[in-house]
């Protein structure tokens, strides 16, 4: 049986903010930053924020709701949250995505920092195959403005939280359903790999067992460079091995879709794969890094201007920390 990508829905939030007003907020005690810093270092014009009373779960719900409404809430058989972001550690925030999308089917949480969403559709994908489900709807809500440190007070700590100023919130959706027999679309291709010794890398480290009750936690910190380096390290040799095992050649591929850091991301791409960055989707400049929505939203995007069309050869490129990397190669 093949595997297809059906549809694909997103959301951003109507308050777009420039890189002024994110440096004009550190700057607001200590001048800590020099203005112009976040686009020459990151290559970001603007992100879009949630507003202050928008759940992760909302921004999720706004992307699905065009899915929902055209094939009608009684179609989808099982539901995927899966996001770096959650409303809550308790219960799992595919509950309240149920809740709000009115739907009625089994719903599960997929968390796996930035590759939450494509790891959602390796877990999708398997569970039509073996025939149990045939429609599942994968969502998404990544309100990570709630994780940047606007106060951080030294340079010392600013630079800890240096790598959170490019973050920037979205919801994406998507169906997976079977293909028909006419049809080209298919998911032909998924490989993954995890080394946990680089998990400290890029962490989030409040509100679990770790540091359950320290607020000062509750914000995004990275080591961007020593995780630059790991990833062209590992993800070459985890890339051209998974190609070898696919049987696809790299020429045949028309477009990538990779999670978006900064625009240094796209040359690292390139490098690891050896296909050129003409043919990797950019969206990072006016959007930012959106985490597990970045791949799915700049997918939504290409499609949405015509960039992607069905019969395109893709490969899906996914990066998260922990080390995470996923490799997708799909006809779409």
């Amino acid at each position: 049986m093949k595997i297809k990508i059906d549809q694909i829905s997103y959301y951003t939030p109507s308050r777009s903010v420039n890189n002024l007003e994110v440096e004009s907020q550190i700057n607001q005690k200590d001048d800590l930053i020099p203005y112009g810093t976040l686009n020459r270092v990151f290559g970001i014009e603007n992100r879009h924020f949630a507003d202050k009373e928008e759940m992760a779960s909302d921004l999720a719900v706004k992307a699905a709701m065009p899915i929902v409404n055209k094939n009608g809430a009684d179609s989808i058989d099982y539901l995927i949250f899966a996001s770096a972001c959650s409303d809550l550690i308790e219960p799992a925030t595919c509950n309240i995505v149920q809740y709000k999308l009115g739907l009625k089917c089994p719903a599960v949480d997929i968390k796996n920092a930035c590759n939450s969403f494509v790891s959602a559709i390796t877990h999708a994908s398997s569970l039509i195959e073996c025939g149990i489900y045939k429609n599942i709807l994968i969502v998404n809500g990544e309100k990570l403005s709630d994780a940047i440190q606007f106060n951080p007070g030294n340079t010392e700590n600013l630079k800890k939280h240096f790598a959170a100023y490019s973050l920037g919130d979205a919801g994406v959706a998507m169906l997976l359903t079977a293909s028909n027999a006419t049809e080209k679309s298919s998911i032909e291709y998924q490989s993954s790999y995890t080394n946990g010794n680089h998990w400290n890398l890029c962490t989030i480290k409040g509100g679990g067992s770790m540091f359950p009750n320290d607020a000062s936690k509750n914000y995004f910190e990275g080591h961007t460079s020593e995780l630059h380096q790991v990833i062209g390290k590992e993800g070459s040799i985890f890339f051209h091995n998974s190609m070898k095992q696919s049987r696809w050649q790299m020429e045949d591929i028309n477009a990538v879709f990779t999670h978006q850091v900064s625009m240094s991301t796209f040359n690292l791409i390139s490098e690891i794969t050896e296909i050129p960055t003409t043919k990797i989707h950019k969206i990072f400049p006016n959007f930012g890094n959106t985490a597990a929505a970045s791949i799915p939203l700049s997918m939504a995007i290409a499609l949405e201007q015509g960039k992607l069309k069905r019969g395109d050869k893709i490969a899906i490129i996914g990066l998260a920390a922990g080390i995470n990397l996923s490799l997708q190669l799909l006809i779409f």
